[in-house]
């Protein structure tokens, strides 16, 4: 019988993020709210027309907003705002163009060609 080792370990080529910090919070105290209009563009929520019902209040990442504010980083973002009705209505016509042509191929096939 031969012995197997193994060897396990965290490698230092980690490719995501470095976490809140880097890509900034919100600050305790405030409520979470979701949306294009209110920081961090979310298109899921408004493409599938979900509606917020709870408004959960942020933690202190470092335990209270004295220590939030002595040790905090604040990260400003800009975000572009597209109009979602004019961009969701170029996606309706990309997808009937396809339903089209699916259905075109699909005809074709069926009679032979």
């Amino acid at each position: 019988m031969k012995k197997l080792l193994e060897t396990s370990g965290v490698s230092n080529m980690y490719p995501a993020d470095a976490g809140e910090p880097d890509t900034g919070w919100i600050n305790g105290g405030n409520p979470r709210v979701l949306g294009f209009n209110k920081g961090k563009p979310e298109p899921w929520f408004h493409q599938l027309d979900f509606e917020q019902v709870d408004f959960p209040v942020a933690d202190y990442i470092y335990g209270s907003a004295k220590e939030d504010k002595k040790r905090g980083t604040h990260v400003i973002k800009n975000v572009e705002v597209v109009d979602l009705a004019a961009m969701l209505k170029s996606l309706d016509i990309e997808i009937q163009e396809l339903h089209d042509n699916t259905n075109s191929m699909y005809h074709d096939v069926k009679r032979g060609k």
